[in-house]
C-alpha cells in the first residue's frame, strides 16, 4: 500500500533580534529552503543586540527551518554569510539539529517498505538543547534555577498547549492553555547539572505541571559577531 516517504532532514533554529526574522528567512531561501516558522518570544539582551545589563531582556525572533539532507549545508552557509554581512541588524544564534526524518507537504506517496532513516547519533557533539514547555509565567524561575546549574541564557516563546476538556477528563489533571517554551543550549558536560537542577522544582512534581527534553546539537553558531 502507498506510504508516506520519510526523508533525512535537518532543522535549522535561529533566534536573532526583532524584526529580523525576515532578514534570516530570505537568506535562507538564496540558499535552497522553501520557508520556515517563525515565533516571537524573549532573550537576555546581551545575545540579541539590545547592549544594556545582562538581566536585560529583547524581543527576540525564532525561525524554524526544516531542510532536506542536501539542503542543510548552503542554507546555513547564506544564513552566515547575511549575519557575518549586516551585524548590526542580524544578532543572536543558529543551532542545526538532526529531524531524523521528514514527510514534507507536496512530496508523493510510495509504494515501499522501507523504515525511515536512522536518527543520528550524538557522539562527538558538544552542545545540547534543552527545551521545557511549562505553564505560562513559570519560564523565568526555571531560567533562574537553570543559569544557577551552568547555563549562559535562554529564550522563552510563547506558546500554547493543545489539551481539550476529553484530555482533562481522562487524565484527571487540569491543563493550562497557555505555555511557554524555554530553549536553552547547554554544553554537553554542564547540560545533565542543568535539566537535574530544573527537575526538581515543583512546577514537574505536579502532573501537567510540564515536560523537559534534550536534543543533540548538531552545529552551533553566533550570528551576527
Amino acid at each position: 500500500m502507498d506510504q508516506a516517504v520519510f526523508r533525512p532532514a535537518k532543522l535549522l533554529v535561529t533566534v536573532v533580534g526583532k524584526y529580523s526574522g525576515e532578514m534570516v528567512l530570505a537568506a535562507s531561501k538564496e540558499g535552497g529552503a522553501r520557508g520556515g516558522t517563525k515565533a516571537v518570544g524573549r532573550g537576555l539582551a546581551q545575545y540579541f543586540g539590545g547592549g544594556g545589563r545582562d538581566d536585560d531582556e529583547a524581543v527576540t525572533e525564532a525561525l524554524l527551518i526544516t531542510l532536506m539532507h542536501d539542503e542543510a549545508d548552503s542554507v546555513v552557509k547564506e544564513v552566515l554569510r547575511a549575519g557575518l554581512e549586516h551585524p548590526e541588524q542580524i544578532s543572536g544564534l543558529a543551532l542545526v539539529l538532526d529531524a531524523a526524518s521528514m514527510v514534507r507537504p507536496g512530496d508523493q506517496m510510495e509504494n515501499t517498505a522501507e523504515s525511515a532513516p536512522a536518527r543520528v547519533g550524538s557522539e562527538g557533539m558538544s552542545n545540547i538543547l534543552i527545551t521545557c514547555i511549562i505553564t505560562h509565567g513559570q519560564a523565568d524561575e526555571i531560567m533562574s534555577v537553570a543559569r544557577q546549574a551552568g547555563a549562559r541564557g535562554g529564550t522563552i516563546l510563547n506558546a500554547r498547549g493543545t489539551g481539550t476538556e476529553d484530555d482533562v477528563k481522562f487524565f484527571g489533571i487540569s491543563l493550562a492553555p497557555e505555555k511557554e517554551m524555554l530553549l536553552i543550549v547547554a554544553q554537553k558536560d554542564h547540560s545533565r547539572d542543568v535539566v537535574e537542577a530544573v527537575c526538581r522544582l515543583p512546577i514537574f512534581s505536579e502532573p501537567g505541571g510540564g515536560i523537559v527534553f534534550t536534543t543533540p546539537v548538531e552545529e552551533f553558531f553566533a550570528l551576527g559577531r
